[in-house]
């Protein structure tokens, strides 16, 4: 059977940040981020089902103060502590329901999500394997209140080969673009807020922008 554009095109790694309004995981890690004597460092792991779903963290802070979160949630159907050195421990949860995003979003386009996701101050950053086309419908999948950018594509390596494709004005365009939001979801900026930031003309941005970004596909789909 002859495989379709996005199946011959290369997985590649993505470094995803996900900056979001409530209930990006399920509403207990709301809870949880809400408690000021636990301090959530990543999710180890992450298993969505339509009826229950597996969380397991690692948690900095006081332990006993989880019955306060927990005790009384009807959406917690088991809770168990996992020691670990440092200062920290783990934290096991199966709860009610799907953790949308991630099922939704990511696991039902064929994504693989990696291990551990990092739980930062503005949200989650996350390692996520797939074509191009998986990730952007992805990112399209992702409800309007969640903002979501390419942190990295690859590895520092591979980083640096698609940079070597650009002039030294395209990739100061670009990076700049990305700086101020460009390539976030919703978009933050503008061509000419970037043109201001720069002194350039619009229109000068605009054919910077999509050469830059030219030569960057090119790269990445090859």
């Amino acid at each position: 059977m002859e495989r379709s554009t996005d199946e011959r095109a290369h997985v590649r790694q993505f470094t995803l940040s996900l900056r979001p309004g409530e209930g990006l995981v399920h509403p207990v890690d709301d809870a949880l981020a809400a408690a000021p004597a636990l301090d959530r460092q990543s999710l180890r792991h992450v298993q969505s089902n339509p009826e229950t779903s597996t969380l397991c963290y690692r948690i900095e802070g006081d332990e006993r103060r989880l019955p306060e979160v927990l005790d009384d949630r009807s959406d917690v159907l088991l809770d168990d502590v996992i020691h670990d050195d440092g200062g920290a421990f783990g934290l096991y949860l199966r709860v009610e329901g799907e953790l949308a995003v991630f099922e939704r979003c990511f696991f039902e386009q064929g994504v693989l999500v990696d291990s551990p996701i990092a739980i930062t101050a503005r949200g989650l950053r996350l390692q996520v394997i797939g074509t191009p086309a998986m990730i952007k419908r992805s990112m399209e999948r992702l409800p309007s209140e969640v903002a979501c950018s390419v942190d990295r594509l690859g590895g520092a390596e591979s980083d640096g080969l698609l940079v070597a494709a650009l002039t030294d004005r395209q990739r100061e365009v670009i990076e700049t673009a990305f700086e101020l939001g460009y390539y976030e979801i919703p978009r933050k900026t503008t061509h000419a807020d970037i043109a201001t930031v720069l002194d350039l003309s619009g229109s000068t941005i605009d054919e910077h922008l999509r050469k830059a970004e030219a030569k960057l596909m090119e790269q990445l789909l090859s």
